[in-house]
């Protein structure tokens, strides 16, 4: 395999792994987000009882 084959597929898997952590990066968000609104609903729903 030449020099310029072995860089092409270098930056092909490159530019994979780049895009697997922009989505996963993405999930962490919604991800953080839902816990934020899970946090916020039991304190309400605590209050409410108490």
């Amino acid at each position: 395999m030449s020099d310029k084959e072995m860089l092409l597929i270098l930056e092909r898997e490159n530019q994979r792994l780049k895009q697997d952590n922009e989505m996963l990066q993405k999930t962490i968000v919604q991800m953080r987000s839902t816990l934020n609104r899970l946090i916020a609903r039991y304190i309400t729903e605590s209050r409410t009882e108490h």
